[in-house]
């Protein structure tokens, strides 16, 4: 299939998903109050379960202000650190002076 085919189909998926499910598009697209760490847990599992990756980094971005928010960056940064470490020191020092560089 090819790719024009393929986005027009999945393009169409996806706004038929934003049809059955008015209330959650509404949560991902509308920062505030009404967004909780249970609310966003379930959000992020349905839309990795039907394949809207995008959409996952466009509702932490919304939602980056909330306060249950605030550590995440750190916290996917030491993680993926962690990871990395083992083996591959020098890259990861080599990046991080390269930022300050």
């Amino acid at each position: 299939m090819n790719r024009k085919k393929y986005r027009a189909r999945e393009t169409q998926r996806f706004l038929k998903w934003i049809s059955d499910y008015r209330g959650r598009w509404y949560l991902i697209c509308t920062p505030g109050e009404q967004m909780t760490m249970s609310k966003m847990y379930s959000l992020i599992k349905k839309l990795r379960k039907e394949g809207f990756y995008e959409l996952i980094f466009v509702l932490l971005m919304v939602h980056r202000d909330a306060e249950f928010m605030r550590d995440i960056p750190n916290h996917l940064a030491l993680d993926m650190l962690t990871k990395a470490w083992p083996g591959r020191q020098d890259d990861v020092l080599e990046r991080i002076l390269t930022y300050f560089a």
